[in-house]
């Protein structure tokens, strides 16, 4: 009995099927290319690293809002500091402060909360920043050494753990 496998067309007759896009026909029989194989898990490595890199983005910005927003408010913490280095002097409050000087809330208090969220969403964007440096130094890891499963694997956590942080109690 013959079996004939599924056989495709290709400009000089019929042929197998090409396993991936990093085999070539060598008139015969398809041949894994050790060159592409490399090229396509550094492309792979790059997508996944930049999948997690764009994770983040979308995440800081769901944290601190617009940059320009950010830049505000980067601004204020950095004005009340000021004002806190100063002891707090009631002839010298900061706009930034005074701002936020309402429903009874005193300059002392506005820059003290101001200052407090600072600090909380540095603490955020921090770790932010660990879980996206932490995985793309593991994707890269095991890429080179050809654990491409194992890096495919990494980045779906780290989106996972972006996910749930932002959606987390702290987000």
């Amino acid at each position: 009995m013959n079996v004939i496998q599924e056989l495709h067309q290709f400009e000089d007759g019929l042929r197998p099927a090409k396993p991936s896009s990093a085999h070539d026909w060598d008139g015969e029989k398809w041949l894994l290319d050790a060159a592409k194989v490399a090229l396509l898990e550094q492309q792979e490595t790059e997508r996944l690293c930049a999948k997690v890199d764009a994770a983040a983005d979308s995440a800081r910005t769901a944290l601190a809002g617009d940059p320009l927003k950010a830049m505000e408010y980067a601004q204020a913490a950095a004005d009340a500091q000021a004002f806190q280095d100063a002891g707090y002097p009631k002839k010298d409050v900061p706009l930034a402060v005074s701002a936020w000087v309402v429903k009874g809330r005193t300059a002392k208090q506005a820059a003290e909360q101001i200052l407090s969220k600072a600090a909380e969403l540095s603490d955020q964007l921090l770790t932010l920043r660990t879980l996206r440096l932490k995985a793309k130094t593991q994707i890269r890891a095991h890429a080179a050494k050809g654990k491409m499963d194992l890096a495919r694997s990494v980045g779906d956590e780290a989106l996972v753990a972006i996910r749930e942080f932002i959606s987390g109690p702290a987000g």
